[in-house]
């Protein structure tokens, strides 16, 4: 692997991406948070809290970014929020 790609893979991962975190269970029935990016598909981190799958996330975002740079792929951009609208109990986001 380039240094030059993965020094900009690092740099790239850090960009405001959409993170969304939910609680799922594993397949024994524990509970593990799990992170991934509304931009990046197929790319994913896990943990025993939101910040580590966060945290896992941005490592894992790093080596996917660093594969797309290496194959000669687009890395897509963050979204842009648009709007939030709702209440404390349901709300609708959009995303450009």
């Amino acid at each position: 692997m380039s240094e030059g790609y993965a020094n900009l893979a690092h740099e790239l991962a850090e960009r405001p991406y959409f993170i969304m975190v939910s609680r799922d269970e594993t397949t024994r029935g524990n509970p593990v948070f799990v992170a991934r990016t509304l931009e990046i598909d197929n790319c994913f981190g896990q943990g025993n809290s939101p910040e580590e799958a966060t945290k896992d996330l941005r490592g894992a975002l790093v080596d996917f970014i660093e594969g797309l740079l290496e194959d000669g792929l687009t890395v897509p951009e963050p979204s842009r929020l648009v709007k939030i609208q709702g209440t404390t109990s349901s709300a609708t986001i959009s995303i450009s």
